[in-house]
């Protein structure tokens, strides 16, 4: 399924971005494991600057950052 597609069946009203094949934004943001071209499962909030204000990446098994825990950084951007 492309981005779009993707976007517009969850109902996204923002755009969805790959970085795929390059991999230059996962290994900027320092979660590329280059050995298997893929990321670390990793969060981050971004102010409206392109300032990094939240950054989570999980270690192997970790639990996943939970959706109240993600809201409460969003609302310290405001």
């Amino acid at each position: 399924m492309s981005q779009q597609a993707f976007a517009d069946f969850l109902k996204l009203n923002y755009p969805l971005l790959s970085d795929f094949p390059e991999l230059k934004t996962i290994e900027t943001y320092g979660v590329l494991i280059a050995e298997r071209r893929f990321s670390q499962r990793a969060w981050f909030i971004v102010d409206k600057q392109g300032v990094i204000r939240y950054k989570k990446v999980l270690a192997p098994k970790e639990p996943l950052v939970s959706n109240e825990t993600l809201i409460e950084e969003l609302k310290k951007l405001n």
